[in-house]
């Protein structure tokens, strides 16, 4: 859902979002590690559906693979959202090899 600025106009997302089916996410939080599907990713960003996310404010550690399970495309991220179903983390991308191996993973679903 958009966010409506002050003046009433719509914001946009900065990056597209693109939905994800039967997609899962291998992620690392300080208690543990899960396994959980992505609902949407974007080059800013990825939804984890979850009854029990963390916490904005939280770092996770990422780690995304295709469907042959060969190319892997790992990440650390800041969770800047909790709801009822997952959980938003915005990425942190340290290098263009980073940044480059995201946008081919985001192509190739």
């Amino acid at each position: 859902m958009a966010k409506q600025e002050r003046d009433g106009t719509v914001a946009k997302r900065a990056y597209e979002r693109k939905l994800c089916f039967f997609t899962d996410v291998d992620y690392a939080l300080t208690e543990g590690v899960y396994s959980d599907p992505i609902r949407d990713i974007s080059i800013g960003g990825v939804y984890i559906e979850t009854l029990n996310g963390p916490y904005a404010g939280e770092r996770v550690q990422m780690l995304f693979s295709d469907y042959s399970g060969v190319d892997l495309v790992k990440l650390s991220g800041d969770v800047v959202r909790r709801g009822e179903n997952g959980f938003a983390v915005r990425f942190l991308c340290e290098s263009t090899t980073e940044l480059g191996k995201l946008k081919s993973y985001i192509n190739n679903l």
